[in-house]
């Protein structure tokens, strides 16, 4: 493990329209010490093609042999390979503003917090911003229970404290590996958008019924709680779905 390196995860598949705006938003970041771990699923088009046309030594790229259908394969391959005290999410169609990593692990070392998460702009795919989502000053692992307070491209955490931690595909993967993390430290957040995560109106976590229903497993089949318990956070869930919406 390398003190002071990020590693960034970015799993791709047919991404090659998307994927290079990406990668420069990383390589325009004013904290240099990264490693990008880029894993393609197999691709159909030139993704690859593009990502390697990057010449920069700090970005690795690695080839499924076949199609997995989930980007929580190649998440979790690129995360095997992550040798950064820090790991970072950066998806293939989002992007991060300038200071986000320098931003963000100033805050992880000023509050004594090991992961760390900020506000975003959801953008359209066109890139014009949709609205703002905000987060609170710190989020709990309690907290977290009731609402998924962190977007998963503001997210960093600090392995060489915690561990690394691996997805489950289970619909809500992101939210369960953020509830694993908070379950050992709480996270700092940054009151300011660090990143544009990018609205696709054909990705599957856009059905919110679907979402409602990935929660609901969560907390009744991964975390084991009761009929009552799980409802009753299945419920502030639904209301906190609701607020963010007004």
């Amino acid at each position: 493990m390398v003190e002071g390196l990020v590693s960034v995860i970015m799993p791709g598949y047919n991404c090659s329209r998307t994927v290079e705006r990406a990668i420069e938003s990383l390589l325009t970041q004013g904290y240099e010490n990264w490693e990008l771990i880029y894993v393609d699923d197999k691709s159909d088009d030139d993704s690859v093609v593009v990502v390697e046309s990057i010449k920069d030594s700090r970005i690795k790229v690695i080839v499924m042999e076949s199609n997995s259908g989930t980007p929580v394969i190649p998440r979790n391959i690129a995360i095997g390979e992550a040798k950064g005290q820090y790991i970072a999410f950066l998806d293939s169609d989002d992007m991060w503003h300038r200071d986000k990593l320098s931003t963000q692990i100033n805050a992880m070392r000023k509050s004594g917090a090991f992961a760390c998460h900020a506000y975003y702009q959801r953008v359209n795919q066109h890139g014009e911003v949709l609205n703002l989502v905000k987060s609170p000053q710190i989020v709990t692992y309690k907290m977290m229970l009731s609402t998924n307070y962190i977007g998963n491209l503001t997210g960093i955490y600090d392995c060489s404290k915690l561990g690394k931690f691996f997805q489950k595909r289970i619909g809500h993967e992101d939210y369960l590996m953020w509830l694993e993390i908070l379950s050992k430290t709480d996270s700092v957040g940054v009151r300011f958008p660090l990143g544009c995560y990018t609205v696709s109106t054909s990705s599957v976590s856009s059905n919110k019924f679907k979402a409602m229903k990935w929660h609901y497993n969560v907390l009744r089949k991964e975390l084991g709680f009761s009929n009552v318990k799980a409802f009753g956070y299945f419920l502030r869930y639904v209301f906190n779905a609701f607020l963010k919406r007004l």
